[in-house]
């Protein structure tokens, strides 16, 4: 069937659906008649083999011919296919990356089913608790070692990662507990005075400050920076394989990475945890005595009546499992680091989370434990 537009279009039926010969020019100017005469000879569910190899000419407007055809098709669920074409045509369908036209598209793969999610989350569960037993016995290892050979810890590293996470830390805890101390006055002194127990303001936040705020918070402050620090910098070497280096030339990675910043942080916890006891304190005292006029003598004498050194004490004894959770979470987040920076993203997130989510178990354990205490 010829035409004065350029091109020839011949076409045949054959077992494998409508076959059509393209001869000519297929170019921008012609394309849309060429589109409706071809979309004139489809009827019926039938797929549509095109042969180009007569094809003299053909721009980008043949590519756009294509893909036209491709979608129509593809929305009856029928396909398009080229069965032969011409050396410039396979170059141009190259350059557009269209070799997707010449067969049809895999389907997608399936979704997995209930069981074999649940199957994989049960592989996914015990593998990471192997990397956590296997690491814990690292981490054990490493501090009997260090305790019998002080000689051999890397002090300088040591006093480096103790200013970074206690030193540095003081402004940040000031503020949060300070505020801590202040609201939890302020909230129960609405509720004391309807029973004219003014007085016992300062029983109520020593205790919470000391027991539970105080050294819940500062851990919550350190699982975010210094756990994060951690992770981010163990991640960095891991991925820039650093980590495996070390391995290479013999030493020990736990020596080297891991017990600097766990003996840091086991001895700088609890004295930012005192420090953030003595603030909150003091925030209480501002309610106290601005609210409630209550004298800072007074507020004092009443804290001690009903406090001894066991509750600091308990503080304290959090504050060093705080710290032991916060080290171990963000040095093993940093070893699974895999692949590029991105990795290194998302591990430090999940040190921060995993973090405060085992100082929020430990410290319901501690609750339990001590709730007659």
């Amino acid at each position: 069937m010829a035409n004065e537009s350029g091109y020839q279009v011949a076409s045949r039926r054959a077992a494998e659906g409508l076959s059509v010969a393209i001869a000519g020019r297929i170019e921008i100017g012609n394309v849309q008649r060429l589109r409706r005469e071809l979309t004139d000879l489809l009827d019926g569910d039938c797929d549509l083999l095109l042969d180009l190899s007569q094809v003299t000419y053909f721009d980008s407007g043949g590519g756009a011919l294509l893909l036209q055809l491709r979608q129509a098709l593809g929305a009856l669920g029928r396909r398009l296919i080229v069965t032969e074409s011409t050396p410039d045509i396979e170059g141009f369908r190259d350059l557009l990356d269209e070799k997707f036209l010449l067969t049809e598209q895999p389907p997608p793969p399936p979704k997995p089913g209930l069981i074999v999610r649940l199957g994989q989350s049960a592989l996914n569960l015990r593998q990471g608790l192997r990397e956590i037993v296997a690491f814990s016995g690292e981490m054990v290892i490493g501090l009997i070692e260090a305790a019998l050979h002080p000689t051999k810890i890397r002090w300088r590293e040591t006093w480096d990662y103790m200013a970074r996470s206690g030193q540095d830390a003081l402004p940040i805890v000031a503020l949060i507990s300070f505020l801590m101390g202040l609201i939890t006055a302020f909230q129960a002194a609405i509720q004391l005075q309807q029973f004219g127990a003014d007085i016992y303001i300062a029983n109520l936040v020593g205790l919470s400050i000391t027991r539970e705020l105080g050294p819940l918070m500062t851990a919550i402050i350190a699982a975010g920076r210094s756990g994060a620090a951690f992770a981010a910098e163990i991640g960095t070497m891991k991925v820039s394989e650093e980590v495996d280096a070390l391995a290479a030339m013999g030493l020990d990675r736990t020596r080297f990475l891991v017990t600097p910043k766990l003996i840091a942080l086991v001895l700088m916890l609890p004295c930012l945890t005192l420090f953030a006891d003595l603030v909150g304190i003091l925030g209480g005292l501002m309610v106290a005595n601005v609210g409630l006029d209550i004298p800072a003598q007074v507020y004092f004498r009443q804290m001690a009546l009903y406090m001894d050194y066991g509750d600091i004490q308990l503080g304290l004894t959090k504050s060093v499992v705080f710290a032991i959770l916060i080290a171990a979470v963000g040095c093993l987040r940093g070893f699974q680091a895999r692949g590029g920076a991105e990795s290194v993203g998302r591990i430090t997130t999940s040190a921060i989370v995993s973090g405060i989510f085992a100082i929020i178990v430990a410290d319901a354990v501690f609750t339990v434990l001590t709730h007659e205490w």
